[in-house]
């Protein structure tokens, strides 16, 4: 989101550049709901999980002190009700005509220390921990120095008054999962694959308008060479609302969506059909065009499956067999496994058909299928193979790189750019199961963080770029070790926690969860849900999860593979 200062503002000790430069962006937009009042219960029709949560905070009261005015008007902000009413009132008049709620939501750890930094001036220190925009996009924000927020008082009528603050809400986390839900909405990648991104709304009768509204915006700022949606441009809501009757919501959009070709409202009815099961309400939905029904259809993904989810389970190799663990046995994949196996690989990647692998060994980078074994990276030093659903091989060198070689074997390897990776200290890279993001588990002093950019393509799905920027969609504490993506919205991390390891669950737009300690943790590989996280440890024991941590499965084992 952008800044807005007007005399009041925010900031934010600087622990790395990109962290000052994330966290210059944050509380320009804030929407939202803190700490304190009684809670009632939501409509009883709803599923309890979508149950809205109404707080009810106190106004000002006679004699309050400046602290008192800035800390209960942050806790005023759990009440969107009438327009954020009882948080406007403490607030000047001309203040309050003009403060922003809906500019986004900064989440903290709620201890908010205040202190008086100059005549009528008060700062809140905050441990962020994570901005919402105001369309929803959550980003996390890296541990370290708080954020201060600064607000101006001035007297109205004897009682203190804020004049100028930052726009937006600010949230501690449990009361921002309260009243706020993640969603995702579908927006159209390479190949016009339906593609997730998780966004966050009030849990309010107005959410079905969000995602219409959001879906003709588009997706997020850093995907949008990558992804796109299918309204054509200009187009509206009619009305300042979707109103739901009876289970059906009905969207009349302006007539500009009738320039979309028939593909192109397909892909649109595809959209909508797949983001409204958002809403726990709408179980159908009718779409107008000015006010004429153009076509009513069930909520739901269609017949669509996420791309490379045919095969599931945890490949190794054990005493110099490679195959797919089943009930400690090892089962040969059919025309692969010999291969793989006499190649002496370091690290081996396999497609999700079981029909080729990448596998790295002294000698570089091979793709191998059951008649053939070709070099697509000689370099020295890589990390890593990745492979895409479109079937492009990806190799990097040890260490940071401007660019990255996608290789389709038989067809010849191109560079692709990756100038947000220049110069990091990059552990492990890894290509989203959809095709259309890459992510990065890098080194930030003392911490570590994924960074997610997306994958430009062309129309035959040949990676041509990624975005200049990305965005870090995950930060924890520790050296990074290696990662992989569970799904198509969600990976797991390994990072060195003392002697052991320590792994970490998330994934674009959401808040990351920590899943237990390895001792000597190496290699993980995440397929489906946490149950099926395999972390291997340096002395070849393969751990799965149990309950809130980790049961030795196997030993000697000599390689961990991956399925992509």
């Amino acid at each position: 989101m952008t800044q807005r200062r007007p005399n009041g503002g925010w900031r934010r000790g600087s622990r790395i550049a990109a962290t000052s430069a994330l966290a210059a962006a944050l509380l320009t937009g804030c929407q939202a709901i803190p700490d304190s009042g009684p809670v009632e219960a939501g409509l009883s029709s709803l599923r309890q999980a979508d149950q809205p949560v109404l707080f009810v905070p106190n106004g000002p009261r006679e004699g309050d002190s400046q602290a008192d005015i800035v800390r209960n008007f942050v806790r005023a902000g759990s009440s969107n009700t009438d327009d954020y009413a009882i948080a406007r009132e403490f607030l000047t008049p001309d203040y309050a005509e003009q403060w922003d709620p809906f500019a986004g939501v900064l989440v903290d750890e709620g201890t908010r220390p205040y202190r008086t930094t100059e005549d009528d001036v008060g700062v809140l220190s905050l441990s962020a921990t994570a901005s919402v925009s105001a369309g929803g996009v959550l980003t996390p924000i890296a541990p370290g120095p708080t954020t201060e927020v600064r607000f101006e008082l001035e007297q109205v009528d004897g009682e203190w008054r804020i004049s100028s603050a930052p726009t937006g809400i600010i949230l501690d986390r449990d009361t921002f999962s309260a009243v706020w839900s993640a969603h995702q909405l579908y927006f159209l990648g390479a190949d016009d694959v339906l593609v997730p991104e998780t966004r966050w709304f009030l849990n309010r009768s107005t959410k079905a308008t969000r995602i219409v509204n959001e879906l003709i915006e588009g997706p997020a700022p850093s995907m949008r060479e990558s992804l796109r949606t299918a309204f054509p441009a200009g187009t509206h809501l009619v009305s300042p609302s979707v109103p739901i009757s009876e289970g059906t919501a009905r969207i009349d959009l302006s007539s500009e969506m009738l320039e979309a070709g028939d593909e192109e409202q397909e892909d649109l009815l595809r959209q909508l059909s797949a983001s409204l099961q958002a809403v726990s309400n709408v179980s159908r939905y009718e779409l107008l065009a000015d006010g004429a029904s153009v076509a009513s259809e069930f909520v739901g993904r269609s017949d669509e499956a996420p791309r490379g989810a045919e095969a599931s389970g945890t490949a190794v190799m054990r005493d110099g067999a490679f195959g797919l663990l089943a009930s400690g046995d090892i089962e040969p994949v059919p025309g692969l496994s010999e291969k793989i196996a006499g190649a002496n690989p370091s690290a081996v990647v396999l497609d999700r058909s079981l029909t080729g692998a990448a596998v790295r060994n002294g000698e570089g980078t091979y793709w191998v299928t059951e008649t053939e074994s070709v070099l697509v990276d000689g370099r020295s030093g890589q990390l890593d193979p990745t492979v895409d659903p479109f079937g492009y091989v990806w190799t990097s060198p040890v260490g940071g790189t401007a660019q990255m070689l996608a290789t389709l074997p038989g067809s010849g390897a191109q560079a692709v750019a990756t100038p947000w990776l220049a110069g990091r200290d990059t552990a492990a890279i890894r290509i989203s199961p959809d095709g259309n993001r890459i992510a990065a588990l890098v080194s930030e002093q003392d911490l570590s963080a994924v960074l997610v950019a997306g994958i430009v393509r062309d129309e035959q799905g040949a990676p041509v770029a990624t975005e200049d920027e990305a965005v870090v969609q995950l930060w924890t504490t520790g050296e990074p070790i290696d990662f992989d993506w569970m799904d198509e919205q969600r990976f797991a991390v390994l990072t060195s926690a003392g002697t052991g390891s320590r792994a970490t669950i998330g994934g674009p737009g959401v808040f990351a969860t920590e899943a237990g300690s390895v001792q000597g943790g190496a290699k993980i590989s995440g397929d489906g849900n946490r149950s099926q996280l395999r972390v291997l440890s340096e002395d070849g024991t393969l751990f799965a999860p149990q309950g809130s941590g980790w049961q030795p499965q196997e030993t000697g084992v000599d390689l961990l593979a991956k399925l992509d």
